[in-house]
């Protein structure tokens, strides 16, 4: 039986105000006094101290309050398999998230739904999935332009950009290349994120390649 070393932190950024996911295996944080985690806006950070053999401080910015809070948590609450959730002791905010990877990332879509149904209470009908998901995967897809890795197999890289309520649709301008990126989960936005160049195939309508 395979069985996952890993845990999974996600953590809402204080700076830009988008969860980031960091993986790292319990051998690791067995391994090393401290170990830095830094959001993607190079803004703000997450700590893991390990005090002893038995306690981890957990050190991060906080979103809602501005102050920086420590979680201590017990070895065993540290690498039992359920949720441990973090929150501002001042506004209530969920601000990290540490477990198992698939757990981690669904509860961070519920919350995120939880949001955009917030949102819609006040008055605004959300047009998207998920919000923050679509968001994120475009700036990441206007990353990898800006780096000239956005591309058709024609050697066009003029390509347009449509978004939808669940995807983001990618359109060579030149010839019939196009894509659809699923944008409505933190799994989605997980795959996006992996990837270092998009390449649309040439008069293939829905079909493109992933190169790391």
């Amino acid at each position: 039986m395979l069985i996952d070393m890993n845990l999974t932190i996600a953590y809402k950024c204080s700076s830009c105000g988008s969860f980031e996911f960091f993986s790292i295996s319990i051998f690791k944080l067995l391994q090393k006094k401290e170990h830095l985690f830094v959001c993607r806006c190079n803004n703000s950070s997450i700590r893991i101290i390990r005090e002893d053999l038995k306690h981890y401080t957990l050190k991060m910015p906080c979103i809602g309050c501005g102050n920086e809070h420590a979680f201590v948590l017990g070895r065993r609450e540290m690498f039992h398999r359920h949720i441990n959730s973090f929150c501002c002791s001042e506004t209530g905010v969920q601000q990290c998230f540490l477990g198992n990877d698939e757990e981690v990332r669904k509860k961070v879509d519920n919350v995120e739904k939880e949001l955009d149904e917030l949102i819609n209470m006040f008055g605004y009908d959300s047009y998207f999935k998920n919000t923050q998901v679509m968001f994120d995967t475009l700036n990441r897809i206007h990353d990898i332009a800006e780096q000239g890795n956005l591309s058709c197999e024609c050697g066009n890289n003029d390509i347009e950009l449509i978004m939808l309520s669940d995807k983001i649709h990618l359109k060579c301008s030149r010839c019939s290349g196009t894509k659809v990126i699923s944008a409505a989960s933190n799994e989605d936005l997980k795959n996006i994120n992996l990837k270092k160049q998009i390449l649309l195939m040439e008069s293939t309508p829905k079909s493109f390649i992933f190169e790391k």
